[in-house]
């Protein structure tokens, strides 16, 4: 079966937009693999996607204001994509903002779902955010 590989995560991408968790979770096969980066506040490797919500973009959710993740290019070659975008957000404590690029790597298994994630990012300006 041939997927649309860059329309399932474009529609991962909305989906946690809205946060419709449950149906998020729905791109990712059982066996997920989520490198977040080391450096980024929540940086490190998780497996499975329920690890992945607890740790990072719960946390996102919760000591952020408007935080996002906005996907300005898609690059896609066989079963992988790339992403190109911007985040951007509050941090609570702080009050500060940012804005930071990132490029987010899709890899889809024979079933059609994301088995591995790679994020890099200039978590520089994550972190300087939080800062007091």
């Amino acid at each position: 079966m041939k997927y649309d590989y860059k329309k399932l995560v474009s529609q991962s991408y909305q989906a946690m937009d809205e946060g419709r968790i449950e149906n998020f979770k729905t791109y990712f096969a059982d066996d997920l693999v989520w490198n977040e980066a080391f450096g980024f506040p929540y940086g490190g490797i998780y497996h499975g996607i329920d690890a992945v919500i607890e740790n990072v973009h719960s946390r996102l959710g919760t000591e952020w204001t408007n935080y996002k993740a906005s996907p300005e290019n898609y690059i896609v070659s066989g079963n992988d994509v790339v992403v190109y975008g911007k985040y951007s957000g509050s941090f609570k404590v702080t009050g500060k903002s940012f804005q930071a690029d990132f490029a987010h790597f899709y890899h889809f298994n024979e079933e059609g779902k994301i088995n591995h994630f790679i994020q890099v990012v200039d978590s520089a300006l994550v972190t300087e955010s939080m800062k007091n």
